[in-house]
């Protein structure tokens, strides 16, 4: 186990349950998975930013929710967010001009989160996402449509992918510690 000072285990559970109260907080996939996998990591005695910094890339990770801006086009934001959170952890410093770690950590994301989402929900764009989920995807450009998807969401994949990464980040720490 990397240096913690909780388990695999507590750290994801704390992960996922951070992910439902960030959701019904501030509602988005993109901020509210990102937050709990940072959270839940630092909890855990991983910390991969400060709380300072988490809150000043609030505003900009908030823009990744449901596929980039609202606009369910895109990468789902949880997944957005979660290969942020990876690249902290995984990816190389910036004055590295070795392509090779950046690779490393795009494989390791492809392999392992992306993988997860292909074998779950056979894509990662949010409006699949929306389909696979919940049986249909709705435009949240609209107001009427979006606080209806507000209504059922009750996390979405916020949870699950939260807990993905946060394991992911652990087993891939592991490895280069």
């Amino acid at each position: 186990m990397v240096n913690s000072k909780k388990t695999k285990k507590e750290i994801i559970t704390r992960a996922e349950k951070i992910a439902a109260a960030h959701e019904k907080k501030f509602k988005g996939c993109g901020q509210c998975t990102f937050m709990a996998i940072i959270d839940a990591l630092r909890w855990g005695g991983i910390e991969l930013i400060s709380k300072e910094t988490e809150e000043k890339l609030f505003p900009g990770i908030s823009m990744l929710t449901a596929g980039v801006c609202m606009s369910g086009e895109g990468t789902c934001g949880a997944v957005a967010s979660s290969a942020m959170a990876l690249g902290l952890a995984l990816g190389p410093p910036i004055d590295s001009i070795d392509m090779s770690a950046a690779r490393r950590t795009a494989a390791a994301i492809r392999g392992s989160l992306m993988a997860k989402y292909d074998n779950e929900y056979g894509s990662i764009l949010c409006k699949d996402v929306q389909r696979k989920f919940f049986g249909k995807a709705w435009d949240l450009t609209d107001d009427k449509m979006a606080h209806e998807f507000l209504g059922v969401t009750k996390g979405c994949v916020i949870q699950q992918t939260a807990g993905w990464t946060t394991g992911i980040i652990i087993d891939e720490l592991a490895k280069i510690k």
